[in-house]
């Protein structure tokens, strides 16, 4: 797709360290500008250059949480290669990851939209106090509720924030976007969570997810109900199909 190419390019503007480049140029599906582009397309919206600063800035908020999680998570690896915290210094995570996160809110600050602003902040809030709690309750099964908020604050509102804020621009339902993003961020860390690779990353980390929270038939059916209604946003689009299997 090659508006992704575009979003890569607004994301590494003004970037000047060679590590960085060489961490956001790694092989990324992007798929949080992936489903707000063909969400954008299926509702008949040019993408503006507001709205790819939109898609920049939100794929760099991603890449900080990224940097920051390798840090909690005592991670070796990502994306096949050394992590950043490995190769030089989880110090130097830390500041890159707050880097990529200024580097972000200067985007969003260029689009001028105080009510687009405050959607960030608070979801940049969320993001943190999920960690915070998925952090404390290690070692500990989580009540489903506290599961899915976790789910919601860490991956879901980051979604759903991308697709309410580029709703705005475009003029369009900003509520059907915001809803969408919701939808499709649980469904999305569901299921990475079932994911041999994330299972055992967690496991180590002493952290429980669905299915000990759920069980597996529980989270099964969620994953079904939720794709359903996904799926039905876009009807005939195949594109988006490979997005949710």
């Amino acid at each position: 797709m090659r508006e992704l190419d575009t979003v890569l390019e607004n994301m590494k503007e003004g970037v000047e360290y060679p590590f960085l480049l060489e961490f956001l140029e790694e092989p990324s599906k992007r798929i949080r500008s992936k489903l707000a582009i063909l969400y954008l397309k299926y509702k008949g919206v040019n993408l503006s250059s507001e709205i790819y600063n939109i898609l920049s800035a939100g794929e760099l908020i991603h890449n900080a949480s990224l940097l920051h999680d390798d840090v909690i998570d005592d991670a070796e690896s990502r994306r096949g290669k050394t992590t950043i915290g490995v190769k030089i210094s989880p110090k130097i995570s830390i500041l890159a990851g707050d880097y990529l996160v200024s580097k972000a809110m200067s985007k969003i600050l260029g689009v001028n939209n105080p009510e687009i602003f405050n959607i960030f902040e608070t979801c940049i809030k969320n993001m943190c106090e999920a960690e915070f709690k998925q952090f404390f309750l290690r070692g500990q099964i989580p009540t489903e509720d506290d599961y899915i908020n976790i789910c919601n604050g860490k991956t879901a509102c980051l979604f759903a924030s991308i697709l309410e804020s580029c709703a705005i621009l475009a003029d369009i339902n900003r509520e059907d976007a915001k809803n969408l993003g919701m939808k499709f961020g649980l469904y999305f860390q569901i299921k990475n969570d079932l994911e041999e690779k994330s299972s055992k990353e967690d496991e180590k980390n002493k952290i429980y997810t669905a299915k000990t929270v759920l069980g597996i038939e529980k989270t099964l059916s969620l994953l079904d109900n939720l794709k359903e209604e996904i799926v039905g946003v876009f009807p005939e689009i195949k594109e988006f199909e490979g997005l949710v299997n």
